[in-house]
């Protein structure tokens, strides 16, 4: 991690704020209160202090070889929970409508209004498995990528990149797609901080990657944001295009490109190109505004999770689904629902005031991996600097436990990083079994 989370943090906020007043977004029925941007400052403080509360600033120490960690077993649990996962969302993918971006766009509509009414979903037993299932690809992707040498490029499609692959065509979405593609490049640019200051003397040197590989990889990603296109394209034309989308916006979602500047960019880009920028430029910053509304607004009691963690959602539908509808209706009556909150309105209405004390803890435990990597004494806390990075980024969206299926994610990430072995641990093991 080449920044302390705490400093990172405030440059993912600037840098969303800087978006939002340079882009000719304009309100049109939303607003930004004093009150909601002083909370939402009360929660950037509290996961700052609980950063520096654990370190501040430390220089990189040299890493312990990765080399010496013994990864055996916590592949062979990744790789085969991740088959699992491909089975089960290859299956869901051709008994569905997931290569029809349209029917697929319309089965998510259907499965946030049975939310919305109390009923069941209506998901298969192959798709719980998968959605519990796909998500210890990131760690195999992360682990392979980042600790091996040379990397096996062949496992890390099928354990690594395929899981995502299909979970995002049987879903219809894209953000299983885009953390894939997200987790690889942190974890190829993290190589050079792991292995460039190996301390062992004679220990393994990573290989370089060959350029046929780069060259493969620029074009999947190049075909992975063709599909993030075409999902916000098909979204469009269903609603009568880039333009009318625009319209629809201003009044459904109180945000739109307003002024000079908005139509001087659909006189030079075309309507359909600046709808994309809004839009793909809106998903990373609403939260921003949206969770000005909350603080400003909301009223209801706290969620404990409902809201902010998939899993915790999916297993209280089943046990109080009439409670759930009701509390996501209020948010739906707030012009919430639907919209990305960030982390710290997440926390705010799972917890109310109790997440400031969560967000403190985020800091705190943000830290604890920056200092272990850059102490270096236990390469194995790199595996975790991916994650941490990710979840600090995507914090203007939701928090990292519900960021694309983020709780399961790190369940399987905390699992493979206590089955990794370092060689004094081997010993210990050795020598209790002996006794």
């Amino acid at each position: 991690m080449r920044m302390h989370p705490a400093l990172f943090m405030i440059v993912v906020w600037l840098g969303a704020l800087s978006a939002f007043l340079v882009l000719p977004f304009q309100l049109t029925y939303r607003t930004i209160s004093t009150d909601g941007f002083l909370v939402l400052l009360a929660f950037l403080a509290m996961f700052c202090l609980g950063g520096l509360l654990r370190t501040v600033y430390l220089p990189q120490q040299p890493v312990q070889a990765p080399t010496e960690i013994d990864f055996s077993r916590a592949d062979l649990l990744l790789k085969s929970i991740a088959v699992v996962g491909c089975i089960s969302m290859g299956y869901e993918l051709v008994r569905g409508a997931g290569l029809d971006l349209a029917s697929a766009y319309t089965a998510r509509s259907e499965q946030a209004q049975a939310m919305l009414l109390g009923t069941m979903s209506q998901s298969s037993g192959a798709f719980k498995i998968g959605f519990l299932c796909y998500p210890a690809s990131y760690v195999y992707l992360v682990r392979a990528v980042l600790f091996k040498s040379k990397p096996n490029w062949v496992e890390i499609f099928i354990f690594g990149v395929f899981p995502g692959v299909l979970a995002s065509l049987a879903m219809g979405g894209r953000t299983p797609l885009f953390s894939t593609m997200a987790y690889a490049f942190l974890a190829y640019a993290a190589r050079p901080y792991l292995w460039g200051r190996v301390k062992a003397l004679g220990a393994a040197k990573p290989h370089r990657i060959h350029p046929l590989v780069k060259i493969v990889a620029v074009v999947l990603a190049l075909v992975g944001f063709n599909y993030f296109i075409n999902v916000f394209i098909t979204r469009a034309e269903l609603d009568g295009g880039g333009q009318e989308m625009l319209r629809h916006a201003a009044i459904r979602w109180g945000v739109t490109f307003g002024g000079p500047q908005a139509e001087w960019m659909v006189d030079l880009l075309g309507s359909t190109t600046t709808y994309l920028i809004f839009v793909f430029v809106w998903y990373f910053i609403q939260g921003i505004v949206i969770s000005n509304s909350l603080f400003a607004t909301y009223a209801g009691g706290p969620l404990m999770g409902v809201y902010g963690i998939e899993i915790t959602t999916a297993i209280m539908r089943r046990l109080d689904p009439d409670g759930v509808a009701q509390n996501f209706k209020y948010l739906l009556d707030h012009d919430i629902y639907g919209f990305y909150p960030s982390a710290f309105g997440t926390l705010y209405v799972d917890y109310l005031y109790g997440g400031l004390a969560i967000a403190l803890v985020w800091g705190w435990l943000a830290a604890l991996v920056y200092r272990n990597t850059r102490l270096g004494q236990d390469a194995r806390w790199f595996v975790f600097a991916p994650f941490v990075t990710l979840g600090i980024f995507f914090s203007i969206v939701n928090t990292p436990l519900g960021f694309s299926n983020g709780f399961i994610t790190h369940v399987w990430l905390v699992l493979a990083f206590v089955l990794m072995r370092r060689p004094a641990d081997a010993a210990v093991a050795r020598n209790s079994s002996t006794n």
